[in-house]
């Protein structure tokens, strides 16, 4: 006769055995870093950029990581009203948020002269007790000499004070606080200035958009900063027709009016723009127009304090 209560067992068994054959156990070397995904919203920038640009007809992808508490990576590439191939890069970075900083980056960590692609830079760099996350590429230069076009601050010491009439800058004060000026405001900003790098065109001030009279499609890189001290780094591949056409400084312009920035200034673009992500590893997650980063005078590095 057969036992039942050893059936009961055979049978327990047996279900266990069967729930658990698909299950996988990834071992914790294979794991991939802890990017985290944003939960879309409806003020995310796909969303935002749809609803108050010209600029997009049809979005192809859409990514949006948050690399730390307060800085936000995002790719975006889409279809314009024209038919053409556009892909955007963001870092949107939350200046509330007291554990983030912005530093200029130079050749080497120097205050010479010099020029060096953006991922190097990073990984010469040396800020005590900051961790690079991400950076983009800045100021115009001389290619020869590797000098900028415009002012360059570090942590206080203006080491390049000359500002023609027609370039810009960007900035932070001692206090972290953002700030963006040109020829016209130098005089009265400059005691404030702990950290600044140059940049060329005024696309916003006080919050409109400045009327552009350069129609020219190139790659770009903008920066730019709300009233609330969250800032918009931009870059925009282009001079590729079947990956991405490039955007004018008007198209520019209308994008930081999206994202409801107060001041903004376009930096150096073409073969120049490099958007560069720091975690887990350094990577450059545009494609230059260049066909690999360029070797540039200065960018900006979003770190975090260890």
């Amino acid at each position: 006769m057969i036992d039942m209560k050893k059936c009961h067992w055979l049978f327990a068994i047996l279900f266990v055995l069967i729930a658990c054959k698909g299950e996988v156990t990834v071992p914790q070397s294979e794991q991939k870093p802890a990017v985290n995904p944003v939960v879309t919203e409806e003020n995310n920038l796909q969303t935002v950029l749809t609803k108050k640009t010209t600029l997009i007809g049809r979005v192809v992808l859409f990514q949006e990581n948050e690399l730390v508490k307060g800085v936000t990576a995002v790719k975006l590439a889409y279809v314009d009203k024209n038919d053409l191939p556009m892909a955007l890069f963001f870092f949107k970075v939350d200046l509330n948020q007291k554990q983030l900083v912005l530093k200029p980056l130079t050749p080497n960590g120097s205050e010479k002269y010099d020029m060096q692609r953006i991922p190097d830079m990073i990984n010469t760099s040396a800020f005590a007790g900051l961790k690079v996350v991400g950076a983009v590429n800045s100021d115009f230069f001389n290619t020869s000499t590797g000098e900028p076009r415009s002012i360059v601050y570090l942590n206080g010491k203006p080491v390049r004070t000359i500002l023609p009439e027609i370039r810009s800058y960007f900035g932070l004060t001692q206090g972290g606080k953002p700030l963006i000026g040109d020829h016209s405001v130098f005089t009265q900003q400059r005691s404030t200035i702990y950290d600044a790098l140059g940049g060329y065109h005024r696309l916003i001030k006080q919050s409109l958009p400045i009327k552009q009279t350069d129609v020219s499609v190139h790659p770009r890189t903008a920066v730019g900063f709300t009233a609330n001290h969250i800032v918009y780094f931009v870059v925009a591949d282009g001079r590729n027709s079947s990956y991405s056409n490039g955007l004018t400084l008007t198209q520019l312009a209308e994008i930081m009016v999206a994202l409801e920035v107060k001041e903004a200034i376009n930096l150096d673009g073409g073969g120049s723009s490099t958007f560069v992500v720091n975690l887990p590893k350094t990577e450059v997650q545009n494609k230059p127009a260049d066909g690999s980063p360029r070797k540039v005078a200065n960018g900006w590095a979003i770190c975090v304090k260890d």
